[in-house]
């Protein structure tokens, strides 16, 4: 597959799953608006209930037991009056005649000095007189009129809305039972607003006063039908965190989302391993056809050398000789290296692999593997310097895998270094670490390869040039064997400038 045609798989599922996120958005804010539609609805059906409920009841229901005591002497006083009222008007020739009898402002008898009753009409005054006593005695005196009869309906209103007077139980009672029967499970803060003062009387929470008065569902009510010059308000404030399915719906929005951007990670996931397996798998026929090209040349080498030492047509002299046993044997100790390298590098993949460490001078196996690269150096007349300064040059190490880590920098930087080239490896001592280094004045690597040359099989793109040999998997052995040696490895090079390898290493295990 080509990369642009994944780029279009991720681009149409990222539209894909920005359009499932959008509509789901949508559809829940939709369905939010509709719930806190049905909501406000069935709060205004359960409120209209009560307030009808509350309109039918009567005043003595609102108040407190001191104030039904007030109403009903009220109402026992309006009853005398009924009977005296009814009294005088069934007798109304007795009662009326002015010449014999006066009622004056407190509703008492005058008999003028020479009227003479019957015993009928002496019945009349007696029982006129105990209906006035009685109600006398009620009233006690014109206060109880001035306070609560003359002013009966503002006093009523304004004393029952009072915290202490109205009867709050009956209210959160009606309001729970109506709300349950429209089928709101919720118990929301109760209050009474009195406007315009923008006052409230109640509120079943004191902490929430303040929020009382933002409310929007209120709704106004006159106790037993009667009107007053404030206007009374039943307010209810729900919990926001349960109000309705909003937040319920939020949570699941947010699951959704999640699920969503779970799902594109894993897409994302399984297309990087997908391109990783096709990158593994282009870096894989290189490595096949990098080896092979690799292998075959030494083996042709040797073929040659074999055949013109086998040819008895050919005079070969000593020295001819000795250069075709040399070849034979360097391009031998080549694939015999190749192999190594290979091998040991599939053996540090297993997690169980450990080294053969002990005391080992660097120096010595320094010294062997340059001069396996004489020939080589000498024949592109260039120089391999030596410099040796570590003191103690003696760390605990493995001696196979350092002797290859070794053979692996210096082939790569001949490798890939001009015609007549120049290579320094050097040691030093440092902070208790010995420092090993190798420089070369070759094409260097850029600032993008140098994040992953030390990845299985990565070869450094070396644009037209294509007499370099390799199946990168030397410096992967080399990283490998620094750090199974608790060591550390850094590159620094410039396109043009060369390279330089440094590897620290500890003195001691």
């Amino acid at each position: 597959m080509k990369r642009h045609f994944f780029l279009i798989i991720v681009a149409l599922f990222a539209l894909a799953a920005s359009s499932l996120i959008v509509t789901l958005i949508i559809q829940t804010n939709r369905t939010t608006a509709i719930s806190s539609n049905l909501f406000s609805i069935s709060v205004s059906n359960a409120m209209e209930d009560v307030i009808d409920q509350l309109d039918r009841l009567k005043v003595e229901d609102y108040i407190s037991q001191n104030d039904r005591y007030k109403l009903l002497k009220y109402k026992r006083i309006e009853d005398i009056n009924s009977k005296m009222q009814t009294l005088v008007r069934n007798n109304t020739e007795f009662f009326y005649d002015t010449t014999r009898i006066q009622i004056d402002i407190q509703d008492s008898i005058i008999l003028s000095p020479t009227t003479r009753l019957s015993d009928k009409e002496d019945e009349l005054v007696r029982q006129y007189n105990n209906l006035l006593a009685s109600r006398n005695k009620l009233t006690n005196g014109s206060v109880f009129y001035e306070q609560f009869v003359n002013e009966l309906s503002v006093y009523v209103i304004n004393n029952i809305m009072s915290n202490k007077a109205f009867n709050y139980e009956l209210l959160d009672t009606l309001i729970s039972e109506k709300l349950m029967e429209n089928g709101i499970d919720l118990n929301p803060t109760i209050g009474i607003l009195s406007l315009p003062k923008q006052e409230v009387l109640f509120c079943s929470d004191t902490s929430k006063t303040e929020a009382m008065l933002l409310s929007p569902y209120r709704y106004t009510f006159h106790p037993n039908g009667m009107s007053a010059a404030n206007e009374y308000y039943i307010v209810l404030l729900f919990p926001k965190t349960l109000l309705f399915l909003k937040d319920s719906l939020s949570v699941y929005t947010a699951v959704s989302i999640i699920l969503i951007l779970i799902i594109f990670a894993l897409f994302i996931a399984s297309l990087q391993v997908i391109i990783n397996q096709k990158n593994l798998d282009v870096m894989k026929n290189d490595f096949i056809n990098n080896m092979t090209h690799e292998i075959k040349t030494p083996i042709a080498s040797i073929g040659l050398a074999c055949e013109m030492l086998q040819d008895k047509t050919l005079d070969c002299d000593e020295a001819t000789r000795d250069t075709y046993l040399g070849m034979i044997d360097s391009e031998n100790r080549r694939m015999r290296m190749l192999a190594e390298t290979i091998l040991q590098s599939s053996k540090m993949s297993n997690k169980n692999f450990s080294l053969n460490c002990r005391e080992l001078d660097i120096h010595p196996v320094i010294e062997n593997v340059t001069k396996s690269f004489s020939l080589a150096v000498g024949n592109r007349r260039g120089r391999l310097i030596s410099d040796l300064q570590a003191s103690p040059s003696v760390i605990f190490a493995d001696e196979l895998h350092v002797t290859n880590m070794i053979y692996n920098l210096l082939d790569n930087a001949i490798k890939y270094s001009p015609q007549e080239l120049w290579v320094r490896i050097a040691t030093r001592t440092e902070d208790g670490k010995l420092i090993l280094s190798v420089t070369d004045h070759g094409m260097g690597i850029s600032k993008e390869a140098q994040a992953h040359i030390f990845e299985k099989f990565y070869r450094v793109p070396t644009c037209d040039v294509h007499n370099v040999k390799g199946f990168g998997i030397g410096l992967n052995y080399v990283a490998q064997v620094v750090k199974l040696h608790q060591g550390t490895i850094h590159v620094d090079s410039e396109p043009g400038k060369g390279t330089t390898f440094t590897i620290e290493l500890p003195n001691q295990p």
